[in-house]
């Protein structure tokens, strides 16, 4: 007996290893309250105006925000305030509530300048006056604008202690080279030293938040470098963070090598790339700025791009989360003496000229499972529909996500029903209802007759079909399949829950079902797996519940 309960405790260690570590994607959008503010116009894809930017991205399938904070903003120059430079922690605080009051995830990106920072600048904010005192200021001030946040509702899951320290940060007794040597009166050693106070503070007042320090791709081999460099004075933080702009930092080739190898040198460390962006080639004026030698400045290439850029991130499991820097970008519904920047290209996630949403937006969801076809909201996928109309104002069914993309529920149905599969929730639903669709969202405009023991494949993207039903007061199963985007439904009767827990099908309940169970939910497909069986508590889920449940009923 006792070498049995070790077998199982085996099994259980390695299904809670096994479950796929959590990703985040979504960009940084220091800029949204001003774009607000200024009257911009957003729409969506199907030219319906937004009115909730936060919510209608969290719908689309982000799960992850970035905000940026400056010491003392109204310090910087009047380029660099044109440019965007605004966000003191007043305005930190209030974005970062809305924030996470809309269900993201909030990544704090700390100047520790009162203007920009990055290879080329990192002033030393102008009211830290005593060198000597410099590291206390750091970690003194972190300590304040985090108990701020915390205080208001935001408190941040990621923080960055610093913003591309590249080489190094509060200049000049801050600065200092990737590989460690001295740059004027500035040493990496001082840098170091102010980079372990800030994240002190984060360990005392957030100590389950993830600290990032992060770097830019300027050359790869400087990235390499400053890690090496890091950690003969610490290895005290959690993500390496990577800025990545293909215009300045090269092909996708460059930046796959790179992760390459971090992933090889630093194995127990996440990677993020936590500014990305395309040129989309406009400027507030209306005046363009030729990129297309590097990069086509249309929506057809950033679609591209955005696509072999997740394609390849999914390629490193050590990478779990991605952002694209200025999404809100849109000065749509502006007039230019208005305007948000004065002298930046925007390269958002919306069309500038028409504040149209772009299609690179839809793919960035593809970064949380690698396929793009599974619902990025695994909780909020419906059948919806009614008897004979479409005037019900509810769904029939929210539908449980098992794992591996399939989707089920089941609905006893004693008249005919038209039924579509929705995603988004019914917030995001019309007069019309919504086909399945994680990208585009259509109102059925025809019908198609389907019976149990069939499969029926539906689309992604323009499917103006509902689907036609005839039950006789039987309980069905409906299965969806969000990976091959197929459906079916079956009588429950013809899959009886004959023994809860015997997955296997033998009539019997062995240490075989609690394998099988196992490697399930570590992502194999069993043959002969009795998904009806294997919910072993009735809680229309398949988890390691039921396996616990199984491994119970066994002993007794």
């Amino acid at each position: 007996m006792r070498r049995f309960y070790c077998l199982l405790a085996c099994m259980l260690v390695l299904c809670i290893a096994g479950q796929a570590a959590p990703k985040y994607v979504g960009g940084d959008i220091s800029l949204l309250t001003k774009y607000e503010e200024h009257g911009a116009i957003y729409y969506n894809e199907n030219g319906t105006r937004v009115t909730n930017v936060l919510g209608y991205l969290k719908d689309t399938g982000l799960n992850a925000m970035r905000v940026r904070l400056f010491v003392d903003p109204s310090k910087a120059d009047a380029e660099d305030q044109g440019e965007g430079v605004c966000q003191d922690l007043d305005f930190v605080m209030a974005l970062g509530q809305r924030i996470k009051a809309a269900g993201f995830n909030l990544l704090l990106d700390i100047h520790y300048s009162d203007t920009w920072t990055d290879p080329g600048q990192h002033s030393t904010p102008s009211s830290w006056t005593v060198t000597s005192a410099l590291a206390d200021s750091v970690y003194d001030y972190t300590k304040r604008v985090l108990n701020a946040m915390i205080a208001a509702g935001a408190r941040p899951d990621f923080i960055q202690v610093g913003n591309e320290v590249t080489y190094g940060m509060m200049w000049p007794t801050g600065h200092c080279y990737p590989n460690g040597n001295n740059y004027g009166s500035g040493t990496f050693a001082t840098f170091a030293n102010y980079l372990k106070r800030g994240i002190q503070a984060c360990r005392e007042v957030c100590p389950t938040a993830k600290v990032v320090v992060h770097t830019e791709m300027g050359r790869a081999s400087n990235v390499t470098s400053f890690y090496a460099t890091l950690n003969n004075y610490t290895t005290d933080y959690d993500i390496i963070g990577l800025s990545y702009y293909p215009y300045w930092h090269g092909d996708l080739t460059v930046l796959n090598n790179l992760l390459t190898t971090l992933e090889t040198t630093y194995p127990t460390k996440k990677i993020q790339i936590v500014e990305t962006g395309y040129p989309h080639a406009y400027y507030p004026t209306g005046a363009t700025y030729d990129l297309q030698s590097i990069w086509p400045a249309t929506e057809a290439g950033q679609k591209a791009f955005t696509e072999q850029l997740v394609a390849t991130l999914n390629a490193h499991s050590n990478v779990n989360g991605l952002y694209w820097w200025f999404p809100e970008a849109n000065e749509y519904g502006i007039n230019y003496t208005n305007c948000v920047t004065t002298s930046w290209y925007n390269c958002g996630w919306w069309d500038n000229a028409n504040g149209q949403v772009m299609d690179a937006l839809f793919v960035m969801p593809d970064f949380l499972d690698g396929s793009g076809e599974e619902p990025s909201d695994s909780t909020s996928l419906y059948i919806v529909g009614g008897e004979g109309d479409w005037s019900l104002t509810e769904p029939l069914s929210k539908m449980t996500n098992l794992g591996n993309g399939t989707y089920v529920d089941t609905l006893t149905i004693s008249a005919p029903i038209y039924f579509v599969f929705a995603d988004g929730g019914p917030d995001e639903w019309n007069d019309d209802w919504t086909a399945f669709n994680s990208s585009y969202r259509y109102g059925p405009a025809s019908t198609f007759t389907v019976n149990t023991g069939s499969q029926y494949t539906t689309a992604k993207r323009d499917n103006n079909a509902s689907y036609y039903f005839t039950g006789d007061g039987s309980d069905y199963l409906f299965t969806f399949d969000a990976d091959n985007l197929t459906f079916s439904i079956e009588v429950i009767e013809q899959q009886p829950l004959v023994n809860p827990g015997d997955v296997n099908g033998d009539g019997q309940l062995t240490i075989a079902d609690v394998t099988m169970h196992i490697d399930y939910l570590l992502g194999s497909e069993p043959a002969s797996f009795n998904v009806v069986n294997a919910d072993v508590n009735h809680d229309s889920g398949i988890t390691i519940a039921d396996v616990t449940m199984l491994i119970d009923m066994l002993l007794n």
